[in-house]
């Protein structure tokens, strides 16, 4: 259900959550560590960086670290830069129009699969995924 970037976020994050040590990490150590490409991890990153997930450092004692607490970021939080979630909103066949008045015959199965998947996401914290 996700692709390989938002794998690649939810791993990271779930890397630099577990550190706990406060530090930078490089992204070649992350990479690495990791087993991942070192140049689409670090493309990867710098968006979460952009929203405030990490926060970013150059130099020797550079890297990446978490931006805020593990318990104040959500799953969804990392992965809807990444993933563009608000495209479950719409319908799963197509449609221009699929509201309560031209519902697709798919509708109703995809909105409560749909609902529950985004529930989680925004409901689940990445300290829940590093717990485990």
């Amino acid at each position: 259900m996700l692709s390989q970037t938002g794998q690649y976020a939810l791993r990271a994050m779930d890397y630099l959550a577990a550190c706990r040590d406060g530090r930078f990490h490089l992204v070649r150590d992350i990479s690495a560590r990791l087993g991942v490409p070192q140049q689409y991890l670090s493309k990867v990153l710098h968006v979460l960086a952009r929203r405030g997930l990490l926060e970013s450092q150059r130099g020797r004692q550079g890297g990446f670290r978490l931006g805020r607490k593990a318990e104040e970021i959500t799953l969804f939080e990392i992965l809807d830069p990444l993933e563009d979630l608000g495209r479950y909103k719409n319908c799963i066949l197509g449609k221009d129009q699929c509201d309560r008045q031209n519902l697709c015959t798919m509708h109703g199965m995809w909105a409560e699969i749909r609902d529950r998947y985004l529930d989680f996401l925004k409901k689940t914290t990445l300290f829940e995924l590093a717990e485990k």
